[in-house]
């Protein structure tokens, strides 16, 4: 890559489910003008992986979900459940699979097993995942999954790869990112360019009906 590059920036004015499909078309869009076949999508429920299979569709673009492991969060009608490999999604994780989806399932590795003492104890793991939350849930979360890929093998370490994730649920974020093993994060990860993120943080999840999110949640009770 020679001289300097001018791209464009979406900033949001609300995190969450609402920006999804607005984040897949700017990676898209940043595919195509960079030349990049490989996107990392973070996706608990499908929903968002859905999406990005529909706007991706016949382009030539590698998708690779990273999802969490089957698990449930709590939501403002009762718990939600999480992980592609829930028998909830089975359909959905089919659906994926036959269209050529690689799919991730793994712990984050800012969150191992030593947090489940205290979530905020200052281990060093607690202290990355608190400092990248500075630039919002999205970003961390976008930098993770990437780590995570790249250990499962599905990406190449210094490989040039666009990450969307989100904040709660849905995407709100986008990454170009250089690529590497969880262990070489330090030495070797780059986030090479922002495409696209919430112009603030939510400090408080929406089932505190913080106003900062935005989206349906009501859809993700509605499984099939």
């Amino acid at each position: 890559m020679e001289g300097d590059i001018e791209s464009e920036v979406i900033y949001f004015q609300y995190c969450g489910e609402i920006n999804t499909e607005r984040v897949l078309l700017a990676a898209k869009s940043r595919c195509e003008e960079r030349g990049i076949k490989k996107v990392v999508i973070a996706s608990e429920t499908g929903r968002s992986a859905v999406k990005a299979l529909e706007i991706f569709r016949d382009t030539g673009v590698k998708l690779i979900v990273v999802t969490h492991y089957p698990s449930k969060t709590w939501g403002p009608k009762g718990d939600i459940p999480i992980g592609l490999r829930r028998k909830e999604y089975a359909e959905t994780l089919r659906k994926l699979e036959e269209n050529g989806v690689r799919i991730v399932q793994g712990t984050r590795p800012f969150a191992p097993p030593s947090r489940c003492i205290n979530w905020d104890y200052p281990t060093p793991e607690a202290i990355i995942d608190k400092t990248l939350e500075v630039f919002g849930a999205g970003t961390k979360i976008a930098i993770e999954v990437v780590l995570m890929a790249t250990d499962a093998g599905e990406v190449e370490p210094g490989e040039e790869v666009i990450s969307c994730a989100g904040t709660y649920k849905g995407l709100d974020t986008a990454l170009v990112v250089r690529a590497s093993h969880s262990g070489g994060f330090f030495e070797e990860f780059e986030v090479r360019e922002i495409i696209a993120k919430p112009i603030r943080r939510v400090r408080k999840l929406p089932e505190y009906k913080y106003e900062g999110w935005k989206g349906d949640l009501g859809k993700y009770y509605g499984i099939q």
